[in-house]
């Protein structure tokens, strides 16, 4: 209850100003083997458009990922359907100026290559045909353009509080990634 009395003049601010004003993205993040229990990672995404946050989500993976670059890349096919989802309804609202000309295009941020790899390059066929195929349809998203996948440090990694508890000034440093202001700015 503290903690809900702290924040009720803090609200998300959409418009400039915000750390990710003028895009559309979506943040991905996974922490690898996080359960101790069942070793399965947690997926963590935000999907952020003009400077605050218009999706968010915090899942524990359904298989046991035997590597980072695996946890990370189930996290990014997980989190490009939300992507793809959001650019359909921003090319029904009409603003095609954060789609390509198809409405298609989702620019997709992540923080480890290995991940990112994996979806550039289908031919990595040895480090990957042991990931289950339902999330390998975001590599046919990135070949057919639908889906552009860029690194991001760590640091600037929005979607990374949504897979870990966060100190105090990490999670300080998160709300403001998150858009999130006092009332009174």
């Amino acid at each position: 209850m503290r903690y809900l009395r702290s924040t009720v003049k803090q609200k998300i601010r959409f418009g400039p100003g915000g750390d990710h004003q003028n895009e559309f993205g979506i943040y991905t993040d996974a922490d690898w083997a996080s359960d101790k229990t069942d070793r399965k990672s947690m997926s963590g995404g935000v999907g952020m458009f003009y400077g605050g946050p218009f999706s968010w989500a915090a899942k524990k993976q359904k298989s046991v990922a035997t590597s980072s670059a695996e946890s990370e890349y189930i996290s990014q096919a997980m989190y490009a359907k939300q992507g793809q989802w959001a650019a359909q309804v921003l090319r029904d609202l009409g603003l095609h100026q954060y789609v390509n000309e198809n409405g298609i295009t989702v620019q997709m941020y992540g923080d480890n290559q290995g991940a990112i790899a994996l979806v550039k390059n289908p031919h990595l066929h040895e480090r990957s045909k042991h990931i289950d195929i339902c999330y390998h349809f975001i590599r046919d998203l990135a070949e057919q353009k639908k889906l552009q996948i860029s690194y991001i440090p760590t640091d600037e990694m929005v979607a990374d509080g949504m897979t870990k508890p966060l100190q105090r000034v990490a999670f300080e440093r998160f709300k403001k990634m998150l858009g999130v202001i006092d009332e009174g700015h």
